[in-house]
C-alpha cells in the first residue's frame, strides 16, 4: 500500500544476457547486454520524475519458488499500477531522418516485425499499464499507446477501445485468448501462466506439468471464476469449449486428411487373441516405450502380417495411455486401395489432426497456421505443415507414432525425406514405429536415423507362432471350419499342412483356410491338403481359375475396378459396375445390377474383403467399401507372371483397364439422356453416378494414345443432342456434394 510511484521495464530478454537478481546483490553483471536496458530505464524513470524503477530480470529472486509463483500472479497488477512502462525494442532503430533532419517514420516497418509482438509475457505488459511508451534500441520515444493505437490494434488485434483502457471484463474469453494465439513462450507452462492476470486469476504454479495440463487448469480457473460473474459472462464462459470444438472441427476440414481408423478397425477384425506377444513381451519393444527420441523398423516379406502387428502395437499403446492426456498417439496406414491414403503429405496431415484431437486447446502454432493462409481460403505448404506436426508434437509428454506400409506409399521419395526431417527434430519425447517390405529406397533412408539395432526382421520362426494361433482360433470359431475342429487327428492334419506351407506368410494361411471352408467332405478335405498351392501366385491363380464361367463376367470388371478405381468403392456401386456391357457402345443394363451386392465377396472369394467406411461424407450414412484383400493380390493382377498360369484372363493391364473403365463410367452417364430421369428424389438411386461423372476423364486421361476407345462414348456424352453431359454436370457440381445436385440447373 505504501509503494512509492515508479515505472516498470518492458523487453525481450537475451539467453544469458539479462542481469539476474543474485547479479543485482553481489554487484555482478555490468558487462551483460541486459544491463544497458536498466540504465535506460532508470535514466527514463528520472527524466519523467520518478524516484524507483522495476525490472523484472532482476527484481525476482527466481531461485525462490514462493517469490516466483507471487511475482507471476501479481505481474498484471504491478504492470497496471506503473506510472509509466517503458517498452524497450532492441530490433527496432529510429536512427534515420527525412531530408530535413527531423525524425521520420520508417522504423515502422521494423516495428512492426518486433519480436516483442510475439512473446507471450509481452501481452499483459501492453493491457495493464495506463501509460506505455515505445522505445528505438537508441532509446529515441517512438510513440505511445494512445498515438500508437490503431497501428497496435492492427500488430496485435487487440481493439483499440481496450488499448484505450476499457475493462477487459467486457471482452468475452474466446477473444482474450485469440489475443495470444501467436504468442510464444519459452517454457511451455508459461503459455497459460502469462494469461492469468488477462484473465483475473490466480493459481500455483507447477513448472513440469506440461503445456496442455496447465491450459487445463487455467480453463477450469476460468468456468469456476464465471460462476460468480453475471449470467452473460458466465455463459460466455461455459460456451468457450463449444467454440474451441467449432474451430477444431473447421481446421480437421480444411486439412482434409484421411481417416486411417477404418484400416485399424478392419486389422482388428482379424486380429487373433494373443498374437503378438512375442514382439509385446520382448526387451526391444518395451525399450522403444519408454526409450527417449526411440525409433523401430518393422519390416519382412509379404502377406507375413505387419500390419496385424502394427495394429496390435497400436492397440497396446492406446491401452498403455490409458487415458493419459499428457501422452499422445497419431498413426496413419499407407492403403493400395485408397489413393488419398497414398500420398505423403496428406499422412502428415492425418497426423496433425489426430494430434489436434488430443489437445485440450488448439496449439498456438495451429491457430498460427490457419491465420497465415488467410483463415483457411489457401493451403498451406508442406514445410509450413511439418513445422506446426513439430510444434504440436513438443505439446505432450510422451508422443507414439505409428506409420504401417510404407510401401504402399506412391510418393517414396517425398516420403523418406519427410521421415528423415522428423528425425532430424531429435524430440526427446517421440517415438516412431514404422512398417513396410524391406525395399532397397526404403532401407536407404531409414538406415541414416535408425540404428540396425533396431531393425525387426520378422523372420519366419516368429511369425509361424502367430500363424498356429490364428490357424488354431479360426478352426476354433468359424462355423464352417468348426465341423473339422471336433477330430481332435482331422485338426493336427490341418494345422501341420498349413504351418509347413506358411513359411511366415500370414496371407497364404488366411487364403487356405478360406478355401477349406468349402469342403463338404472328409476326402474333399484331404486332398485339399494334399495338394496346397506353395505360393501366394498359385493360390491366388487356384482362386481365379475357380471361379465359374458364368460368374467371371463379374468378376473380371470387379477386379479391374478394384485394381485400378480413383477412391475406395462402395457394394452398392460394384453392383452397378458388372452391369454395364462394353460390346459395341458401352451400355448400362439395370437387370443385370447384382441382386445382392454382396455376392461379390462369394465371386471373388479371398481375393476382396468388406469394411465399413463411416467417413464419406455422406451426412448420417456410413458405407460398405469392397477392396482388393491385400497388396500382393493388386500385384499378381498386374503382373507379368498372372499370363503364365490358368487365370490369364485376369490380367490386368494398366491403360486397357482404365480404358474400360472410362467407357464404362461414359455408358453409365449416357442413360441419363433424358432430363426427366434424374431428379433430386431419384439420384441416390444411381449409385455409381458420382465416381462416373468425377473419374471419367482421369481414367481417360491414363490410356495410351493408340488405345483411346472411350472417345465413341465420350463424343455422345459431349454432343448437344442428349441431355447427358448437362446431367454429369449437375451430378459433378465441385460446389456442392453427388447427394445434394441441384437438377433445375441449366447451362
Amino acid at each position: 500500500e505504501n509503494v512509492p510511484p515508479y515505472a516498470i521495464l518492458s523487453h525481450t530478454w537475451q539467453e544469458g544476457q539479462e542481469v539476474t537478481y543474485d547479479d543485482l546483490i553481489t554487484g555482478n553483471g555490468t558487462d551483460k547486454a541486459g544491463y544497458n536496458k536498466i540504465l535506460f530505464c532508470a535514466r527514463q524513470a528520472q527524466r519523467d520524475g520518478l524516484d524507483y524503477c522495476w525490472v523484472d530480470t532482476c527484481c525476482i529472486d527466481k531461485s525462490s519458488s514462493a517469490e516466483l509463483s507471487e511475482a507471476i500472479n501479481s505481474m498484471f497488477r504491478w504492470y497496471q499500477k506503473a506510472q509509466k512502462c517503458y517498452v524497450y525494442l532492441l530490433d527496432v532503430s529510429n536512427y534515420t531522418t527525412d531530408g530535413d533532419g527531423k525524425l521520420s517514420r520508417k522504423w515502422e516497418p521494423a516495428f512492426r516485425q518486433s519480436r516483442w509482438f510475439t512473446r507471450g509475457w509481452t501481452l499483459q505488459e501492453l493491457i495493464a499499464p495506463k501509460t506505455v511508451e515505445f522505445f528505438s534500441r537508441e532509446e529515441e520515444l517512438l510513440g505511445s499507446k494512445e498515438t500508437l493505437a490503431q497501428l497496435l490494434h492492427k500488430i496485435t488485434g487487440i481493439p483499440v477501445k481496450v488499448l484505450q483502457g476499457e475493462s477487459l471484463s467486457d471482452c468475452s474469453v474466446t477473444e482474450r485468448f485469440s489475443w495470444a494465439a501467436k504468442r510464444q513462450t519459452t517454457r511451455a507452462e508459461d503459455e497459460s501462466y502469462c494469461l492469468l492476470g488477462i484473465f483475473d486469476i490466480q493459481m500455483p504454479l507447477l513448472y513440469g506439468e506440461g503445456r496442455q495440463k496447465a491450459m487445463k487448469r487455467l480453463q477450469k480457473e476460468i468456468r469456476e471464476a464465471a460462476v460468480d460473474q453475471p449470467v452473460a459472462l458466465a455463459q460466455e464462459a461455459r460456451s468457450g469449449s463449444q467454440h474451441e470444438d467449432e474451430k477444431a472441427d473447421k481446421i480437421r476440414r480444411w486439412l482434409s486428411a484421411p481417416d486411417p481408423s477404418t484400416n485399424y478397425y478392419k486389422a482388428l477384425k482379424q486380429l487373433q487373441n494373443d498374437t503378438g506377444l512375442w514382439f509385446l513381451e520382448g526387451n526391444q519393444y518395451a525399450e522403444w516405450k519408454t526409450s527417449t527420441s526411440s525409433s523401430l523398423w518393422l519390416h519382412g516379406i509379404p502377406g507375413c502380417g505387419k500390419t496385424i502387428l502394427t495394429s496390435t502395437v497400436l492397440q497396446d499403446v492406446l491401452q498403455h495411455r490409458d487415458g493419459d492426456t499428457s501422452k499422445a498417439l497419431a498413426y496413419f496406414f499407407f492403403d493400395f486401395n485408397d489413393v488419398q491414403k497414398q500420398s505423403a503429405e496428406l499422412m502428415v496431415r492425418s497426423l496433425i489432426c489426430q494430434l489436434l484431437q488430443q489437445c485440450v486447446t488448439i496449439p498456438t502454432s495451429l491457430r498460427t497456421l490457419l491465420f497465415s493462409c488467410e483463415n483457411g481460403q489457401r493451403q498451406p505448404s508442406l514445410h509450413a505443415l511439418l513445422e506446426v506436426l513439430q510444434q504440436i508434437m513438443r505439446e505432450f509428454l510422451q508422443v507414439y507414432v505409428i506409420l504401417d506400409a510404407l510401401d504402399g506409399c506412391s510418393e517414396r521419395a517425398e516420403l523418406t525425406d519427410i521421415l528423415e526431417t522428423m528425425s532430424a527434430w531429435q524430440l526427446q519425447n517421440s517415438h516412431t514405429l514404422l512398417a513396410s517390405r524391406r525395399e532397397r529406397d526404403l532401407e536407404s533412408s531409414l538406415v541414416t536415423f535408425i540404428h540396425q539395432q533396431n531393425f525387426v526382421d520378422l523372420q519366419s520362426k516368429l511369425v509361424d507362432r502367430d500363424i498356429q494361433k490364428y490357424v488354431r482360433q479360426r478352426l476354433s470359431d468359424d462355423k464352417r471350419l468348426s465341423k473339422w475342429g471336433k477330430d481332435s487327428a482331422l485338426r493336427q492334419d490341418i494345422e501341420a499342412a498349413l504351418m509347413k506351407g506358411a513359411q511366415g506368410m500370414f496371407r497364404w494361411a488366411v487364403c487356405q483356410l478360406d478355401a477349406l471352408r468349402e469342403c463338404r467332405t472328409r476326402a474333399s478335405l484331404q486332398r485339399s491338403l494334399a495338394t496346397l498351392p506353395p505360393t501366394l501366385d498359385k493360390t491366388y491363380d487356384r482362386i481365379l481359375s475357380a471361379i465359374s464361367e458364368v460368374d467371371a463376367q463379374y468378376a473380371v470388371p470387379t477386379l479391374r475396378w478394384l485394381t485400378f478405381s480413383a477412391r475406395p468403392l462402395s457394394v452398392e456401386e460394384v453392383a452397378k459396375i458388372v452391369a454395364i456391357s462394353l460390346e459395341n457402345e458401352a451400355r448400362f443394363d439395370r437387370d443385370e445390377v447384382l441382386e445382392d451386392p454382396l455376392d461379390v465377396l462369394s465371386i471373388c472369394s479371398s481375393l476382396v474383403a468388406i469394411t465399413t467406411d463411416k467417413d464419406n461424407g455422406i451426412p448420417r450414412r456410413a458405407r460398405q467399401v469392397v477392396a482388393l484383400a491385400h497388396y500382393s493380390v493388386k500385384e499378381y493382377l498386374v503382373s507379368d507372371r498372372i499370363g503364365n498360369g490358368l487365370a490369364a484372363c485376369y490380367s490386368m493391364q494398366a491403360a486397357a483397364c482404365h480404358d474400360a473403365i472410362a467407357r464404362s463410367c461414359l455408358g453409365y452417364l449416357l442413360q441419363f439422356r433424358g432430363v426427366e430421369m434424374l431428379s433430386q428424389d431419384n439420384v441416390k438411386e444411381f449409385r455409381l453416378a458420382d465416381y462416373s461423372a468425377s473419374c471419367w476423364m482421369e481414367h481417360a486421361q491414363a490410356t495410351e494414345e493408340h488405345a483411346k476407345g472411350y472417345v465413341k462414348e465420350a463424343m455422345v456424352l459431349l454432343s448437344e443432342e442428349n441431355d447427358a453431359y448437362l446431367n454429369c454436370l449437375r451430378i459433378h457440381d465441385p460446389d456442392k456434394p453427388w447427394w445434394d445436385s441441384d437438377f433445375q440447373k441449366r447451362l
